[in-house]
């Protein structure tokens, strides 16, 4: 495995990991107040999305497509003689 095919599943393993720990984390008790109930349900809102995108980006970085081997740019200043 080269360091960019590793580099390219970090993200990946973050959001498994995160999901696990949030999965397996002991639940807490439920409260009686309106305002706490939006905020639990928001941060776990918010680290599910927050886990799946870390894995969507994974499989972007996997399955996109890849970049040119050269800055355009950059070849037209080589083609440019002077």
């Amino acid at each position: 495995m080269d360091i960019m095919s590793f580099l390219k599943t970090v993200p990946a393993v973050f959001g498994v990991a995160g999901l696990l720990a949030y999965f397996m984390r002991p639940r807490e008790p439920v409260s009686d107040h309106e305002v706490i109930k939006f905020l639990q349900g928001a941060r776990a809102t918010l680290v599910l999305l927050t886990c799946a995108a870390l894995i969507g980006l994974s499989l972007w970085l996997i399955f996109g497509s890849s970049p040119p081997d050269h800055d355009t740019a950059l070849s037209f200043m080589k083609a440019v003689p002077g």
